[in-house]
């Protein structure tokens, strides 16, 4: 394993400590019986290899990439209104849409028009775009 020092302004490295420190209070609050912390270094390292696993998803995508298959898009949705107690009927009611319409799409029988997608991403509260998409990796 190799080591790589960075030397940060005292700004930032409290910045960093405060958004660890923030981290480890959500993971104990979402599980009591949590007890281990994330050091700085690892979350540093999490944060890396997140932004690794994006740009991975971009050269899947990418259209200048010679790749004889066009890419299928699908979403998360479903998952992520699930893992916010977020109802279909809600959302709906919210969009002024019929719940049918919001279930094809949360189960991926259909993808939304950019506004509808951005209308159904603000409703689920912004969550990041990289966790909202997913390329199939069964039809490529």
């Amino acid at each position: 394993m190799k080591t790589v020092t960075i030397r940060l302004k005292d700004d930032i490295y409290d910045q960093l400590k405060e958004i660890t420190e923030l981290e480890n209070l959500i993971n104990r609050h979402r599980d009591k019986t949590r007890s281990d912390d994330y050091k700085m270094e690892e979350f540093v390292v999490g944060c890396i290899m997140e932004k690794i696993e994006q740009i991975k998803q971009f050269d899947r995508l990418n259209p200048f990439m010679e790749n004889t298959q066009q890419p299928v898009i699908k979403n998360r949705f479903k998952e992520i209104a699930k893992n916010k107690n977020i109802y279909i009927k809600d959302i709906a009611d919210q969009l002024n849409m019929k719940p049918p319409n919001i279930s094809k799409i949360f189960n991926n029988l259909s993808q939304p028009r950019l506004e509808l997608f951005i209308k159904i991403w603000l409703v689920l509260g912004c969550p990041p775009l990289h966790k909202c998409i997913y390329v199939d990796e069964d039809l490529l």
